[in-house]
């Protein structure tokens, strides 16, 4: 090709005539009559280019601050100053340089709803922080799984006593694109209730959207009329629905809205809106170009305890054995390796809390033991401690009575019948009459006041008399007697105060106290017949009980239904005040035997002044329970030194009885001491709460105990468990200079943990639970229940109660689940919905325990178990993936989203275990449960730029 160019060429120029010099004249000509005006127009040209690359740069600087304003946005890097309920400050910082040129950006909150605000309120952003972290008044609002098809709004209230609440208004904001439509409200039409039907429904264009304000004026309904109303464990919840129409560009998307409700005759709380959903304006200006965005964040509200982030748990045991249910061998520490994990934490987190855990068992030490001389037993046939008293002078009288003074008529407590009154008025009447006062001793047990009346009647007939008293100014009498011909004694036991309704107090039994006993007599609504009364006398029965062997009480029942009570009562008192409280514990053995009814009962109660007053009795077993052990933790107001005890029972019959052995007040101190190494390195918090490095070591600052039941030991032990917040610790070691993050992927070691062994229900282990933070899982809400509130131990064939309700299973509250993760076509892109891990101690092999989670709307449950290693129905085995040693379980487990089946559904406050056991017994110490929300910012709803190029 080179070549053919050359020939062309060369022949072209051997072709040459000169005409084409007369050409290349004129074009010089033409040019230097050109070249002047166009240097110039390029010199123009030159200087509006800088002018327009200066604007551009701007324009690019200051969009690159709007991205910087989102970006803070999201991941909660406002500044220590930003507070979430300040609707009114503008927060400004300046930003790195972007193309030599730095923005000026100010993030500013939003306040969404249109017919309030707080400062018209009255409420600062302190008070309104409250009024969201009460959880009083929760407003929430899910999409629905299907765009444009009900927009829920979820309004939960618990309310304190003397709360009436009644609503003003309730109102939602829609983003821009998305309409209401008309008419299509739970509220505005439908049901067979019209008191929430509101008076006015207003429709508006506002910044950033559309708001719909359902208005209640002059009357306010009762929020107890609105639609779906539920009110259940002490939450009324309301759920109100509508439709809407989404963007035409994009049908697919699903609002993030903001709802609200304002609220008369409710303390505290005149508002509460969806915090769910935020709206920040952000402005971002370089030098004459300002650019002014709006835009949302939708994350879940940190209700309760959550915590932003997401967590590992580690753990391991500290006893193991060559038999597993009896373990033989204390281990002096053992290790786990976060580094190691399937998932550990990502390279970009960092720490932000780390809670520890140890639990194990222990044998108690005895600080008294029953026998005969350390109780007070007198026999109840003895009347020993009874007293009785007769009239001294007449009292109140009605009606006629024979004859004046009576009171020296009837002051008997033999049979005396020629000595008597009459009682003569047709219509009936009463007399009674003061006594010297009963010295009943303080702390005496009472068991009834007894009022005796001895009559007949004058001729044969109809009519009645009845004990009659006076106490505290008011009368009362007892059961109705129709006397015969012939004298006959009856009685009546008032064995509660019928002023009170209460048990009668020795102060108002000796007519000191704040409902006197004051007189005592015989009342009649018929005379008819006149009656003579020979005798009448008050008897007050102090209940005791009979020493059975030299070893052993035993408290019998009686014959007589009207006094079957019978005391038991510690003579000296045990100083508990030097020993710690919370780990003292009253214990004993007992056996029942007859046939017992639902009255049948055994009580007992305590004394912090050596008798003086006494706890509330508490209930120790009621008709049908078995031969037991029982214990009771000493609560911290009888830690004294003139601490009592006393039992006493309820048997109708005299073949039925209750004996009492191995009487006990135990001591049972948790092992709170420790040592605690990240990567082979001691550390420990000092006196003020610091992290330091050394040879001391880690005390705890919380610790739980329960005594362990008599299956799977011998003698009385308890289980123990402690806690330290060691954030500060594994923050700070290994201590590593210009590490980019302090992941926490570390080796942790626990040791020195005491416990015994050599019992079926002995073990010691320890978890921890590091929560962080990354850009990449700042999307996880955390809920952490543990032994604050949940320490328990789960008996035989049973269904552990965590929450202590009285009945089996729990409830995890404090939250509101949010939708599932979706793309902008509403398809679920991350299926987990939730992880939960537990920390169990002292599982075995045995089967027949599950762990069972119910869905609060659904009502969908399923068992869950994450592999082999904890099947279906052995989940709590003492064997858990990570460990080195096997002896306790800390076990997670997913629950997915499906597409049929979920357990779980958006706007849940609540999520339902429950923890069945067979043979197996076991003590959780932890649930923590982490919930996938993806903090979403939704790029810029509005974008204006403003300035001239």
């Amino acid at each position: 090709m080179r070549k053919r160019l050359k020939l062309i060429s060369s022949r072209l120029v051997s072709e040459e005539t000169g005409q084409a010099l007369i050409l290349i004249l004129c074009f010089v000509l033409l040019g230097s009559l050109t070249i002047l005006p166009t240097l110039a127009h390029m010199s123009t040209a030159l200087k509006t280019g800088v002018v327009y690359e200066n604007k551009t740069n701007e324009l690019f600087t200051a969009d690159a601050g709007i991205e910087n304003g989102i970006w803070r946005i999201k991941y909660d890097s406002m500044g220590p100053n930003y507070d979430v309920y300040d609707y009114n400050t503008v927060w400004s910082y300046q930003t790195d340089p972007v193309n030599n040129r730095q923005a000026a950006v100010t993030i500013q909150n939003v306040w969404i709803p249109t017919n309030a605000t707080l400062s018209s309120l009255g409420i600062t952003p302190a008070q309104a922080k409250t009024m969201v972290d009460s959880e009083k008044l929760v407003v929430t609002g899910t999409s629905g799984a299907v765009p444009g098809l009900p927009y829920h709004i979820k309004i939960d209230f618990t309310p304190a006593t003397g709360d009436n609440l009644t609503v003003k208004s309730i109102g939602i904001w829609l983003p821009l694109g998305f309409t209401y439509t008309t008419q299509s409200s739970t509220l505005e039409a439908g049901g067979p209730f019209t008191d929430y039907y509101p008076d006015s429904v207003a429709v508006s264009t506002v910044p950033g959207g559309q708001a719909v304000v359902w208005s209640y004026n002059p009357t306010y309904p009762l929020f107890t009329s609105f639609p779906n109303f539920v009110s259940e464990n002490g939450t009324m919840t309301t759920d109100i629905t509508f439709t809407y129409t989404p963007p035409a560009d994009n049908p697919q998307q699903m609002p993030a809205a903001i709802a609200w409700i304002t609220t008369d005759a409710v303390a505290n709380v005149p508002i509460s809106w969806d915090t769910d959903t935020r709206i920040y304006k952000i402005t971002s200006a370089t030098g004459a170009t300002e650019i002014e965005s709006y835009s949302s964040k939708s994350q879940m509200r940190k209700l309760g305890d959550a915590i932003a982030g997401d967590y590992v748990a580690i753990g391991n045991s500290l006893m193991t054995g060559p038999n597993p249910e009896l373990r033989s061998t204390l281990l002096s520490s053992s290790s786990t390796d976060v580094s190691e994990l399937a998932s550990p934490i990502p390279s970009d987190g960092d720490v932000i809390a780390a809670y520890l855990y140890w639990s194990g068992f222990r044998l108690a030490t005895d600080l008294f033991s029953d026998t005969g001389s350390n109780f007070n037993s007198l026999g109840r046939d003895s009347y020993s401690l009874n007293q009785t008293r007769v009239p001294t002078a007449d009292g109140d009288t009605n009606g006629t009575w024979n004859t004046a003074p009576c009171w020296d008529d009837v002051d008997e407590t033999s049979e005396n019948d020629t000595d008597f009154m009459i009682g003569t008025t047709d219509g009936g009447g009463y007399k009674l009459f003061t006594f010297s006062p009963f010295t009943i001793p303080a702390g005496s047990p009472i068991a009834d006041l007894t009022v005796y009346v001895r009559a007949k009647d004058n001729s044969s007939g109809t009519n009645n008399i009845r004990p009659y008293i006076k106490v505290n100014g008011n009368r009362y009498y007892g059961s109705s007697i129709n006397p015969g011909t012939n004298y006959g004694t009856n009685s009546y036991s008032f064995t509660t105060n019928p002023d009170t309704d209460a048990a009668w107090t020795v102060a108002d039994i000796n007519g000191t106290g704040a409902n006197p006993l004051q007189q005592f007599g015989v009342y009649s609504s018929d005379l008819n017949p006149d009656i003579d009364v020979s005798m009448v006398y008050a008897e007050v029965n102090i209940s005791c009980w009979s020493i059975y062997s030299s070893d052993h009480f035993q408290g019998q029942g009686s014959s007589n239904t009207t006094t079957p009570i019978r005391t038991l009562t510690l003579k000296n008192s045990i100083n508990l005040n030097s020993y710690a409280s919370g780990t003292t514990a009253l214990y004993w053995e007992q056996d029942e035997s007859g046939t017992l009814e639902s009255s049948d009962t055994l009580y007992y109660a305590l004394s912090s002044d050596g008798g003086a007053t006494w706890s509330s009795n508490i209930e120790a077993f009621h008709d049908d329970n078995p031969t037991s052990t029982h214990y009771y933790i000493v609560p911290d107001g009888y830690m004294t030194s003139t601490f009592k005890m006393r039992f006493y029972f309820n048997f109708n019959d005299s073949a039925e009885y209750v004996t009492l052995d191995n009487i006990k007040v135990l001591s049972m101190p948790p092992d709170t001491s420790i040592t605690f190494k990240i990567n082979d390195q001691q550390v420990y918090l000092d006196a003020s709460g610091d992290p330091q490095a050394g040879a001391q070591s880690l005390t705890a600052s919380y610790s739980a105990i329960l005594v362990a039941p008599s299956v799977g030991t011998t003698i009385p032990g308890y289980f123990f468990a402690c806690y330290q917040d060691v954030s500060k610790l594994v923050k700070k070691y290994p201590v590593t200079p210009g590490e980019p993050h302090h992941t926490g992927n570390y080796d942790y070691t626990v040791g020195d943990v005491y416990a015994n062994t050599g019992q079926y229900v002995s073990y010691a282990g320890w978890s921890l639970i590091i929560i962080y933070g990354s850009p990449m899982t700042a999307g996880h809400y955390l809920y952490l229940r543990d032994i604050h509130d949940i320490f328990a131990s789960c008996p035989q064939y049973g269904d552990l109660d965590f929450d202590h309700d009285g009945t089996g299973g729990g409830d995890i509250t404090g939250f509101v689940f949010p939708e599932p993760i979706k793309d902008k076509y509403g398809v679920v892109i991350d299926n987990v919905s939730a992880r939960l891990t537990c920390f169990v101690c002292e599982g075995d092999s045995y089967t027949g325990d599950y762990l069972k989670i119910t869905g609060q709307q659904s009502l969908n449950h399923r068992n869950l178990y994450d592999d082999p290693t904890n099947p279906e129905y052995n989940v709590w085995n003492s064997q858990s993936r990570d460990m080195s040693v096997q002896g306790v379980d800390v076990d997670t487990f997913v629950v997915y989203w499906t597409s049929t089946n979920n357990i779980f559904t958006p706007g849940d406050t609540r999520v339902t275990l429950d923890m069945y056991t067979g043979q197996d017994v076991w003590n959780l110490i932890y649930i923590i449960m982490s919930i996938r929300s993806e903090t979403v910012t939704g790029g810029t709803e509005n974008y204006v730029i403003s300035g001239s190029p």
